[in-house]
C-alpha cells in the first residue's frame, strides 16, 4: 500500500471502531492488528490517538458537507430533503449497527482531546445551520409548521435522530429508527 492508501485504511478501520465501540474502546494496537502494519507506522500519520481522532471527524464533516450539496443541488422538495438527511443515518445504522460518528464520539466527549471535541462541536453545528436553512425554507413555502423556532428545532431533530439510532442499535431493530424519525418529521408538518 502506498502512504495514501494505509491513510485511508487506517481511518476507515479507525471510524468503524469508534462507531462500534467509542473513542476509548479501541487501540492503535488493536488498528495494526487489523491492518497488519506496525504501530509504529501508524504513529508516523497520525502521531497521537487526538490526532487521528480529529481527521476522522474532519473527513466525516466532509462527507455530510457533500451528502447537503448532492442533496440541495437534486432536490426541491423540502420534505424529500429532510428524508433523504434521515436516511444518511439510517443507512449508517444498518451497517453492521453502527451509530454516527459524532453521536459515538459524544459520549466519550468528556475524554476526548481538545482538538477531537471541538469537530464534533462542528459537525451539530453544521448540521443544526443546514437543517435550520431547510425548515425557514419550508416554513416560507407553508411546508412546515409556521408556530415553530426552525433552529430549536433543528436541534431537536438532530438530537432525536441521535438517540432514536442509539435506542435502535440497543434492540438491534432499524424499523424503530424509522418509526421515531418518521415522528419527528411529522411533527413538522404544517
Amino acid at each position: 500500500m502506498n502512504d495514501s492508501e494505509t491513510v485511508t485504511h487506517i481511518l476507515d478501520l479507525a471510524q468503524e471502531l469508534v462507531q462500534k465501540r467509542g473513542y476509548n474502546g479501541f487501540s492503535y494496537r488493536d488498528l495494526s492488528e487489523q491492518i497488519g502494519i506496525k504501530t509504529s507506522s501508524i504513529h508516523y500519520h497520525f502521531p497521537s490517538k487526538g490526532d487521528l481522532g480529529r481527521a476522522l471527524v474532519v473527513r466525516y464533516r466532509a462527507s455530510f458537507q457533500t451528502a447537503f450539496v448532492q442533496i440541495d443541488a437534486h432536490e426541491d422538495d423540502l420534505r424529500m430533503k429532510l428524508r433523504l438527511y434521515v436516511e444518511l443515518f439510517r443507512q449508517t445504522l444498518e451497517d453492521e449497527g453502527k451509530v454516527c460518528l459524532c453521536g459515538m464520539l459524544s459520549t466519550d466527549y468528556q475524554t476526548l482531546p481538545p482538538p477531537v471535541s471541538e469537530e464534533v462541536q462542528r459537525f451539530f453545528v453544521e448540521n443544526e445551520a443546514w437543517l435550520t436553512r431547510v425548515l425557514e425554507e419550508g416554513q416560507r413555502a407553508h411546508i412546515f409548521r409556521q408556530d415553530i423556532d426552525a433552529a430549536k428545532e433543528a436541534a431537536a431533530l438532530l438530537a432525536g435522530l441521535e438517540g432514536a439510532m442509539m435506542v435502535a442499535r440497543a434492540f438491534g431493530d432499524v424499523e424503530r429508527f424509522t418509526q421515531t424519525s418518521s415522528v419527528l418529521l411529522a411533527a413538522l408538518e404544517a
